[in-house]
């Protein structure tokens, strides 16, 4: 948005011997252009610019706010960007004392703003929100950012703690930001890692927003919250084991063909939690949830997939799976209107299991799904499926009751290597059929055709090995697999479902599934020496990417301080000492677990990673 001020400003640019910014210009260092990025905002917004503006950003901490909105002149795009490439981190930080002051970007109306390989550390425990947007921002690109939030537990007061939050429908105006893209960001804690909420009056949107490639991690209430935007929220990576009533993805008016697609979620929650939820798709047409892999598991009401006044909306090639929670208040797939709404929604070709005794399939209204068919419906316990007021606890019931569902299947779909969902199954082998507008999986690979397979995965089973999710523990450990099994063959000799270990490295079990499947579960276990959870996280030491290839990224280890690295086995790879942030050069690595040792003030100190 180019404001009337700016133009102004511009014309009395030469009376006042201003000049304009443009080009590179380096902030920070030796000899820089400006000394502080606070002196680099102030003379963009007080002398303005012509063209692009690229402020560098040397290596270091630096703690301010930094607002921008009108930009002076005839700005191109303005990029803040880490100097040495993201080698080494440019870690900006601010306490806030209250909402009035709670940001460390705020991005007023400006346009073609990019944040590029920055790492944002809010400080306060109650409000910590990074980046702060509003008012027809256009173009706005956050890209290979870190954003580490506050731990705060708490639900209350949730917005204080939004790591990124553009909160246009408080203010009540059509002037929505623009395409808008977040890609490939790590976001660790918080309580909402994205959220943007919107102005949907007269169906009033943020259009061309897109959230891909993205690390969400330990946000305690939502990683992706949209309110009246469209685009997309495809290839992100969820996690969090501190969700409380957490929800991965929560849409609602995100329509217009918006697509939830290739997404990971592995939710863990100490009451209830949701993978997706997704509401309100007005009157509109395109609408696509596909090729998501969502595990949820919780004490309380857990809902895998959740769904509410929909129009026009696709449902294709989920893997959904139940794995704990509240028998009579879980469901793997729930369409929740208690009213007829768009009774157009199309489900086909997915997995929905449940694990905790729940409904494997819960429509309150039964017209509001208008096909179903070739799912893959199980749970554990007496009841299956309801469709209005009926219940049914078979499949044949549910195809025969509902007049649906006759490609359907109930076989349990096991996944072997929970919480990940691939599959290994060989009952379940090429039950889907081909549906043309998903036509490949979430890994890329392409969907068989006419036949292929239920859920987010295109397999081919086989008696082939299965690798589950590293794990560290503390030894000894009782060791056993997230999914259950007919009978089991561990390379220790044993033949029980667990098995008890003292030392870190490779296991494997050989088990038969309950649908006769035949195959090797390889699990890696790495030791972790630290005993003193509360001490590491008050450590403040990150890391990242995680995974990682070629080098590891290690911020917040005091200078001077000596630190090792540890393979799976234990046995010490690397030896250094830092000096402020640090680069861990990891090519001659062997892929696998490792941890990252130090020791401060006597107590020994661990972070662990995976090395591609």
């Amino acid at each position: 948005m180019k404001h009337l001020a700016a133009l102004i400003a511009l014309s009395f640019a030469p009376l006042l011997g201003w000049a304009q910014l443009s080009g590179t210009l380096i902030v920070g260092g030796a000899s820089p252009d400006y000394a502080t990025l606070s002196a680099a905002v102030n003379a963009l917004m007080s002398e303005g610019a012509t063209g692009n503006v690229t402020f560098d950003i040397r290596p270091g901490t630096y703690s301010g706010q930094y607002l921008l909105g009108a930009v002076p002149g005839t700005p191109g795009s303005i990029t803040f960007r880490n100097s040495s490439n993201g080698a080494q981190a440019v870690n900006l930080e601010f306490d806030a004392s209250g909402s009035a002051d709670n940001y460390i970007f705020r991005i007023d109306g400006t346009d073609d703003v990019r944040l590029e390989k920055l790492t944002f550390r809010p400080l306060d425990f109650n409000y910590a929100r990074a980046v702060h947007f509003f008012n027809a921002v256009a173009g706005m690109i956050i890209e290979q950012c870190v954003f580490h939030g506050s731990t705060n537990p708490s639900g209350s007061a949730y917005f204080d703690r939004i790591l990124v939050h553009c909160d246009q429908a408080a203010i009540n105006t059509d002037n929505n930001p623009q395409d808008v893209i977040i890609i490939d960001n790590s976001f660790f804690n918080g309580n909402t890692a994205v959220e943007l909420d919107c102005y949907g009056f007269a169906g009033a949107r943020s259009n061309g927003l897109i959230i891909t490639g993205n690390e969400f991690r330990q946000q305690v209430g939502t990683g992706v919250r949209l309110n009246n935007c469209r685009g997309q929220i495809g290839d992100n990576d969820f996690s969090t084991t501190v969700g409380n009533w957490y929800v991965g993805i929560r849409t609602t008016y995100f329509d217009g063909g918006s697509q939830i697609r290739r997404n990971d979620i592995q939710a863990y929650a100490t009451n209830g939690c949701t993978g997706i939820e997704v509401g309100n798709t007005q009157s509109t047409t395109g609408n696509m949830i596909s090729n998501n892999m969502v595990y949820v598991n919780g004490t309380g009401d857990v809902w895998g997939m959740a769904v509410y006044n929909l129009w026009d909306m696709k449902i294709v090639h989920n893997s959904v799976l139940v794995a704990a929670g509240n028998a009579f208040q879980s469901y793997a797939f729930y369409h929740l209107s208690n009213f007829p709404d768009g009774q157009d929604a199309l489900v086909r070709n997915n997995i929905f299991a449940n694990n905790a005794g729940g409904l494997a399939y819960y429509v309150q209204v039964p017209d509001n799904v208008a096909t179903e068919d070739h799912n893959c419906l199980f749970s554990t316990g007496g009841l299956l499926s309801q469709a209005g007021s009926s219940d049914y606890a078979t499949i044949a019931a549910h195809q025969a009751g509902t007049g649906m569902g006759a490609g359907d299947s109930g076989i349990d779909p096991v996944f072997p290597a929970q919480p990940d969902l691939h599959m290994n199954n060989c009952a379940m082998d090429d039950l889907g059929e081909y549906f043309f507008v998903v036509g490949a999986d979430i890994d890329g690979d392409a969907r068989g055709n006419p036949a292929c397979d239920m859920g987010a995965d295109e397999y081919t089973a086989s008696s082939s090995s299965v690798q589950a999710p590293t794990i560290t523990v503390a030894l000894p450990y009782e060791l056993g697999l997230n999914a259950s099994f007919a009978s089991y063959s561990w390379n220790t000799g044993a033949n029980t479902p667990t098995i008890t270990i003292t030392a870190a490295g490779n296991y494997s079990c050989d088990v038969v599934d309950v649908n006769g499947c035949s195959y090797q579960v390889n699990i890696s276990v790495l030791a972790d020496i630290n005993t003193d959870v509360a001490l590491l996280d008050k450590a403040d030491i990150s890391i990242y990417p995680v995974p990682a290839v070629d080098v590891l990224h290690v911020m917040g280890l005091p200078p001077g301080v000596a630190y090792d690295v540890l393979d799976g086995q234990g046995r010490t790879v690397l030896r250094g000492s830092s000096a402020g942030p640090i680069s861990i050069a990891l090519l001659h690595l062997a892929p696998g677990p490792h941890l990252l040792r130090w020791n401060v003030e006597g107590v020994m100190r661990t972070a662990r990673f995976i090395k591609q």
